[in-house]
């Protein structure tokens, strides 16, 4: 394949599905690629165009990913450094209220995949107790990444059903749904946990959900799945601002255009797009996170026990 057949390709996808597509002079940003191709010989070559087609899109969301990058995403099992595939804790907090924290997870590797799934499921089951006044759930520190295993993970606390919708450029709401153990989109599934799904002793408890500015893209996924489910209420400041749908398109060399082609809607229909408010804006420092003196840990138990 030739440079020029690369880059045609790339132009391609992102005229035909750039949520921004039609906020954009695409027909200046397709010559302004095309014109830098007088010095390339390679597709490798080519990536910094694609990179800067990417950025003049505006959409602060789309990334490119070379043919390397996508091999090690796709085989993060394979490698000695572990830490970054279960990134999550969880633990009991004074002694009746379960607490879960979550980070960003980023892997394409079904191995890694099912095993944050699994675990994580299984980190709920051993804080679950009928004595538990409710559920805390950070997602201060969640900076995105692959949604469907936290989806499927969490599932226990989301509970069956419609948990929100990718609405593409053209109004089209596809769903996300949890149920039984999977995850995925309209009917198809695409994660599912390996073993008996767990369900909680009581799932009329509670849940506070914990924002922050770092919390971003996937992990806006799990805000949104959370917005509007009854019993539940956020705190602490504004998300990142990425709360759009990247899709993946493999590109003929072996590369990826991560490309932003749809808006985060949550159960009840309401679009973001932007930065999601909490419910209840509490200030706070992100190097006093599970602190004692974390206010918005605090903020939390303080509604959870104020419930009957």
């Amino acid at each position: 394949m030739t440079p020029k057949k690369y880059l045609n390709e790339v132009l391609e996808i992102v005229e035909k599905n750039s949520i921004n597509k039609d906020s954009v002079d695409f027909k200046i940003i397709k010559s302004n690629a095309l014109s830098k191709l007088s010095n390339v010989n390679t597709i490798e070559e080519c990536y910094p165009i694609v990179n800067s087609i990417l950025r003049e899109l505006g959409d602060n969301h789309s990334f490119f990913m070379s043919k390397e990058q996508v091999n090690k995403w796709k085989s993060t099992s394979k490698e000695t450094d572990k830490s970054n595939l279960i990134t999550f804790s969880g633990k009991l907090l004074k002694k009746n209220f379960g607490y879960i924290k979550m980070n960003g997870f980023s892997s394409g590797d079904s191995i890694s995949i099912q095993k944050y799934a699994d675990s994580l499921q299984k980190k709920i089951k051993s804080i679950d107790n009928k004595n538990l006044k409710g559920w805390i759930l950070d997602l201060r520190g969640n900076t995105g990444g692959n949604c469907w295993p936290m989806l499927t993970g969490i599932g226990p606390l989301l509970g069956n059903g419609i948990c929100g919708y990718f609405v593409d450029k053209k109004g089209n709401k596809s769903s996300w749904f949890y149920k039984d153990g999977e995850s995925g989109i309209n009917e198809s599934t695409i994660t599912k946990v390996s073993n008996q799904p767990y369900e909680l002793y009581d799932n009329s408890k509670p849940i506070a959900v914990l924002t922050g500015s770092k919390t971003g893209s996937s992990g806006e996924v799990v805000v949104t799945a959370f917005h509007n489910k009854k019993n539940t209420k956020s705190f602490g400041t504004k998300t990142y601002g990425v709360s759009t749908g990247n899709q993946n398109f493999d590109l003929s060399d072996g590369s990826m255009v991560l490309l932003t082609t749809s808006i985060y809607a949550d159960r009840k229909g309401i679009i973001f797009g932007a930065e999601i408010e909490p419910d209840e804006i509490v200030e706070f420092k992100y190097n006093s996170i599970g602190e004692r003196n974390d206010l918005v840990i605090q903020k939390a138990m303080e509604w959870i026990n104020g419930k009957k």
